[in-house]
């Protein structure tokens, strides 16, 4: 009998982890824009403002004129209560893989930049955001309704 629940162990945790790895995919499917000019980083960084699009998503703009997308590793909630936010660098150069996001408030959470897009214009910053919002509201209502089941 023993045997038996542990192989049924072994049997649930393999559905759960396979649930998880494809949850993980569809999210990752949803944080990719092949339609923006994607780069490997941003050089001579001096970060001129930001603004939070979701969890997983920020805007900043860098000096001269410039705006790039984000998409982080792991989401920061606190994005939209903070005043502040801040990028590593090192020597002005934000790399993905390499530099983090976090905030004043809880400066020792921070996700890693996974990739970086390039914004060439204002109408494009505003259908990523647009795009980003859309599918963002889905997964928060999926989030939602898990829990009250």
């Amino acid at each position: 009998m023993k045997i038996w629940n542990i192989v049924m162990l072994g049997f649930a945790l393999t559905l759960v982890g396979c649930a998880a790895t494809e949850k993980a995919k569809e999210h990752e499917a949803l944080y990719n824009f092949p339609e923006l000019e994607r780069v490997n980083s941003i050089d001579n960084f001096r970060m001129d403002g930001w603004e939070e699009v979701d969890k997983y998503t920020v805007i900043v703009n860098s000096i001269p004129r410039e705006s790039y997308l984000l998409v982080l590793s792991g989401g920061l909630n606190n994005l939209n209560f903070t005043q502040g936010l801040l990028v590593t660098s090192t020597l002005g150069k934000v790399e993905v893989g390499f530099d983090t996001v976090s905030t004043p408030q809880d400066p020792l959470l921070k996700a890693q930049i996974k990739r970086i897009y390039r914004l060439k214009d204002k109408t494009e910053k505003e259908a990523i955001e647009q795009k980003i919002l859309t599918f963002a509201k889905v997964e928060d209502k999926e989030t939602d309704n898990k829990s009250i089941q």
